[in-house]
């Protein structure tokens, strides 16, 4: 009985493994095969084994572009998770009632999709009826202007996109924190807003970490956010690729560029976590 009571996780676990080799496996294989393809003006591209898709990448163009994306998605993923973790502490302390609200409010938020996010931002700061016809109603603004396209636009558009997702995984564990930890050193003199720099940072410390690197992923690899809210100069290497694999019919190259992108991602990943290791020991 216990025999055959083990073979249900080793059988999910055998068809999540199987699912996981047919829909990313196989197209990340497919992806780096025809990266070495040559790229045909009038298709797509012609079977072939040429590095110059790859030699592209080592333009000043796409060390740019490339730069742009990593610094675009960290900056994002730090300001999502410094924002949203206050937020956490402070709806952690509310009743029961109140918290069923927001949990139920970023649960809604995150059902969004990201192209009526980026609408509705962009619709927000614009001239005629967004924040800024606003400020110059309230006499705030004598001469308004669209806050789109622009870097901090799009930063924005970021970080609304990724807050219920980081609350939403900040919410169990900060939770379910030990607060006499708090009262303790409130009781040892600690100002009670320090307490927050000296105990709640220090404590989730591994899981700030954590979600800013998830997050740091996921924005990376954000399209609609740059296309929408931000100008040519901040897009980003997924915008990039989408130009010139569909824009411009190049497939190989799109492809060379998303693993080349791939690779630096890891790279990164593994950087990181190895400084995290490394000041935690």
């Amino acid at each position: 009985m216990m025999r055959s009571v083990s073979y249900g996780p080793r059988l999910i676990g055998g068809l999540t493994f199987g699912v996981m080799g047919v829909f990313f496996v196989i197209p990340m294989i497919f992806m780096v095969i025809v990266s070495f393809y040559q790229p045909d003006p009038m298709g797509f591209y012609k079977v072939d084994f040429v590095w110059e898709n790859y030699g592209k990448f080592f333009s000043s163009f796409y060390y740019t572009v490339s730069f742009r994306s990593l610094y675009s998605a960290a900056l994002g993923a730090v300001l999502v998770v410094a924002l949203a973790f206050p937020l956490v502490l402070f709806v952690s302390d509310l009743g029961r009632k109140w918290q069923l609200f927001w949990i139920i409010l970023l649960l809604s938020l995150m059902c969004l999709s990201e192209v009526i996010i980026g609408f509705a931002w962009l619709i927000l700061m614009s001239e005629s009826a967004g924040i800024p016809r606003l400020l110059e109603w309230v006499g705030l603004w004598d001469n308004p202007r669209s806050l789109s396209p622009s870097f901090g636009a799009m930063m924005i558009g970021l970080i609304f996109l990724g807050f219920s997702i980081v609350s939403l995984i900040l919410y169990p564990s900060v939770s379910r924190r030990d607060r006499s930890i708090e009262e303790a050193a409130i009781t040892l003199g600690t100002p009670p807003p320090m307490v927050f720099f000296k105990v709640l940072i220090p404590t989730f410390r591994t899981s700030l970490t954590s979600v800013t690197l998830t997050m740091f992923v996921y924005l990376l690899g954000v399209f609609v956010m740059p296309t929408m809210l931000g100008r040519p100069k901040d897009w980003t290497m997924t915008v990039i690729i989408s130009d010139k694999a569909l824009g411009d019919a190049n497939l190989p190259l799109g492809a060379a560029l998303a693993v080349v992108m791939l690779i630096v991602t890891v790279l990164v990943l593994i950087a990181s976590a190895l400084l995290t290791r490394r000041r935690t020991a």
